[in-house]
């Protein structure tokens, strides 16, 4: 779209009402009428309306007709406020009063004032009872009423009103009911008609607000705010988000963003079916990448004087995006200073942080996981690499991403850009002929000078944080740079350990801040060996424990919830850890555990009760008010019983049942056909697929996996799942050999993890598999379940314990699902 084709109405749309009215009010401020034209008409889209209408026909503006649209007689209201005086408001064209125009003939474009309105209206709609034309409302079913005959007998609608909520809400009085109803609806026409859509669909209080009148969704937030307990505040049913229904979409209420999602229509400008969140001059839809294109949209930016979209105003000053400077602050996710959104929040976001949360998926041109920067004509996801503008190399003439021009000007792919003479240069210091980084260095010598400057203090390095240079300087050079430009936050750290004193240990990090930087510092040095490895979430809680038992009130109760934490939760914890790293699920479990339990013991101190005088009467009315927080409170009561701390307690707790969520036996062996057959997938997805499908591993269990779990001899590979490694089929075995070969050639002093995370030092999490191994058709609780159900029907529970690591018990429970005969496996198994 060209700005140079459009009308000027469309592209300065003030300038020509100024121009008209400056016509016919030569005494008014030409600047004066801009500002009330902006001031009264916020919205762009009024305003070319508007000058459209008056370079058109400019007599609207003097000859008061009766006809004139309604945007021309709120521009010359304004400007009589201000001092017009040749201007015409348009008169009545019943009465020809000049009078405010609340009405329209109907068939017809003429305007009428109240007055003629109202007379209009009481001929048309007589009265359903007695006939008399004098309309006031309409009953249930739609039928005109005068005002001796009300609606429901002229029954007070807030009174019904009141009734009905004191049903849900016994303990809420009727004077703070009508107090929340008045503020919400005053008028009591449309009272009455809100009690009628409540009387009519009495679930619209408790969870249907959203099939509901708009009012609906008020009324329960004001009766909220007053203290109404049992009403509930929909989330929109369409998306699922809690956010205001402030939209209609389908007859349903709904938010602002599935309303614009459901307005879908051909972008006039890319062609593609998107939400229209933009028009052209002539009102053709625009989507909302194509809108930042629409010159319509475009203003004089005051600093580059360039026609371009603009992103801010700071006062009167108008700015585009290059010339906006986004305020500085700390972000609140990085910890970084950095140019940031969302400041007067007081949780501002960085740019880079923004970025991370752009969407990943699996892009169609290299087939990795990776943020979508571009889409294709169909919608389908492209990385940055994939789906930046390409253009025939010179050296080459592959058609591909520019990386380098040339003094020739010679536009270069990246590939021969690499192979450029001019690409390379010698290194002042190591005398290395490659690409320079800056000052003469290359990225090794250049990061060996940047990590000594942050790492020194008045030029020198203490002997105790050599350990920590030279962990870091495993990297490569060019990355190590990169990881000091990236987070400025990341060098205040630095800084504080060259000015600490001792050696550099685990606890000399917690006490650093901003959090996300230590951590990150963290799983280098341990990558690099400056520190050894340890369980960083169970490290977290045992952090995080000490502040949650501080809030018990009692000190008696405090004193046993410490010694309970300590001797049992954590004891056990740490045992566990030493055979393998503590998981997240049991993380928040032992959370979960002392959150309740805090809240029982504050509770018995408000009751004026010590934890030894607990009764089984006082903990089941407790139980009684809360009855899902029992199970999180059985092991605690049980452990206080059994020390001493209190009488016998008891908490009834239901015993979990299977579930019986399987995979039918084609579907799953569809699925290890695709991951041996499919080249597209990789390595690492296919051996964590086949293990969760045949040898029932979960994701947790398969990410902890490490080159000591593998044992090669000759061409046969074997996995120690359990007490006993498993000699690995074909091509699972190829695929666990590729993983060996790439963890053994890290060079890394922490774990070799078969399935690496970002870090060396870290493993890929968990969570992460599971959302890879789901693009993929896998459900890795379902095909656990299943390969157990198989394995257990065929093999003794004793060997399938010792094989996958299970534990006996388990092992047992699953050869009683699968039954003697195999019936149960066979008919879950095989079923469609």
């Amino acid at each position: 779209m060209d700005a140079s084709a459009l009308p000027r109405h469309a592209l300065e749309p003030e300038a020509v009402i100024a121009e008209a009215v400056g016509a016919v009010e030569p005494a008014l401020d030409p600047a004066m009428v801009r500002a009330v034209v902006t001031a009264t008409f916020p919205v762009g889209t009024q305003r070319r309306r508007l000058a459209a209408l008056l370079q058109q026909d400019p007599s609207w503006l003097t000859q008061g007709r009766a006809q004139s649209p309604a945007i021309v007689d709120r521009l010359i209201q304004a400007l009589i406020k201000h001092g017009a005086t040749q201007v015409q408001p348009p008169r009545c064209g019943v009465c020809g009063e000049a009078r405010r125009l609340v009405g329209m003939l109907p068939d017809s474009e003429t305007r009428i004032c109240g007055k003629c309105e109202r007379v209009r209206r009481d001929k048309g709609n007589p009265c359903a009872v007695c006939g008399r034309p004098r309309f006031v409302t309409r009953d249930r079913e739609g039928r005109p009423r005068c005002p001796a005959h009300p609606p429901d007998d002229g029954a007070d609608p807030l009174e019904g009103l009141c009734r009905l909520v004191q049903r849900l809400c016994p303990d809420l009085p009727e004077t703070v009911i009508a107090e929340a109803v008045r503020a919400v609806e005053p008028v009591g026409a449309r009272q009455r008609k809100l009690l009628w859509a409540l009387e009519d669909r009495p679930g619209l209080l408790t969870g249907d607000a959203a099939h509901g009148p708009p009012k609906t969704v008020s009324l329960i937030a004001a009766l909220q705010q007053r203290g109404a307990v049992g009403l509930v505040v929909p989330p929109c049913p369409l998306c699922g988000r809690d956010t205001p229904l402030s939209r209609t979409r389908d007859g349903v209420r709904c938010c602002a963003e599935c309303k614009s999602a459901g307005r879908v229509e051909t972008c006039a400008r890319c062609g593609r079916d998107r939400p229209v969140l933009g028009r052209t001059h002539d009102g053709l839809p625009l989507c909302q990448a194509c809108r930042y294109h629409n010159p319509v949209s475009h203003k004089i930016c005051a600093q580059c004087g360039e026609r371009r979209y603009i992103q801010a105003r700071e006062g009167d000053l108008l700015l585009c995006q290059r010339c906006r400077a986004a305020p500085t602050a700390t972000c609140s996710e990085c910890g970084n200073d950095h140019p940031c959104f969302y400041i007067s929040t007081g949780t501002p976001v960085c740019i880079p942080c923004i970025r991370k949360r752009r969407p990943r998926e699996i892009c169609v041109g290299c087939r990795r996981e990776n943020m979508v920067s571009y889409r294709t004509a169909d919608g389908e996801p492209l990385c940055s690499s994939c789906g930046a503008t390409r253009r025939p190399c010179t050296d080459c003439g592959r058609t591909m991403r520019i990386n380098a021009v040339t003094e020739d000007g010679a536009e270069l792919c990246p590939t021969c850009w690499l192979k450029h003479p001019a690409h390379k240069r010698t290194c002042r210091a190591c005398g290395t002929t490659t690409h320079l980084h800056h000052r003469g260095l290359c990225p090794d010598c250049a990061a060996h000078e940047q990590l000594r400057e942050a790492l020194s203090v008045d030029g020198s390095v203490r002997p105790a944080i050599e350990p920590v240079f030279d962990a870091l300087m495993r990297q490569p050079g060019a990355s190590v740079l990169d990881w000091l430009k990236r987070r400025p936050a990341r060098r205040d750290v630095l800084q504080a350990l060259a000015q600490g004193r001792g050696p550099v240990t685990h606890q000399t990090l917690d006490a650093l801040r901003p959090s996300k930087a230590v951590d990150n510092l963290r799983q280098h040095l341990v990558d690099g060996g400056a520190l050894p490895a340890r369980d960083e979430r169970l490290a977290a809680l045992e952090r995080w424990l000490p502040g949650k038992i501080t809030e018990v009130h009692a000190p008696e109760s405090r004193k046993v919830l410490h010694a309970y934490v300590t001797w049992h939760l954590l004891r056990r914890l740490r045992a566990s850890s030493r055979r393998r790293p503590v998981t997240q699920t049991q993380v928040h479990g032992v959370r979960a555990y002392v959150i309740q339990v805090v809240r029982l013991l504050n509770w018995l101190h408000e009751q004026g009760v010590e934890l030894n005088s607990c009764t089984q009467d006082l903990l089941d009315v407790w139980l009684d008010d809360h009855p899902a927080r029992g199970p999180r409170v059985h092991g605690f009561l049980v452990w206080t019983s059994r020390k001493g701390h209190t009488r016998t307690l008891t908490v009834d707790v239901s015993a979990s049942a299977f579930t019986g969520q399987l995979i039918a036996q084609d579907a799953r062996w569809r699925l290890v056909d695709r991951l041996i057959h499919d080249d597209e997938i990789t390595v690492a997805d296919k051996a964590a697929g086949l293990l969760a499908l045949l040898f029932a591993q979960g994701p947790f269990r398969i990410t902890a996996l490490t080159a000591a779990h593998m044992a090669l001899r000759g061409d046969e590979a074997a996995l120690r799942l359990g007490k006993v490694p498993v000699q690995m089929p074909p091509p699972l075995d190829g695929y666990l050999r590729t993983l060996h070969a790439e963890a053994m050639a890290r060079d890394t002093a922490a774990e070799r993890w078969l399935f690496p995370g970002r870090f060396p030092a870290q493993h890929l999490s968990s969570g992460r598999l599971t959302r890879r191994l789901r693009l993929l058709g896998i459900r890795p609780r379902m095909a656990r379940n299943t390969a157990l159900i198989e394995l257990a029907s065929e093999l003794p529970a004793v060997v399938v314990s010792r094989l996958l690591g299970i534990h006996q018990n388990t092992a047992d429970t699953w050869q009683r699902l699968a039954g003697q005969d195999h019936t149960y496996a066979a008919h879950i198994t095989h079923r469609q």
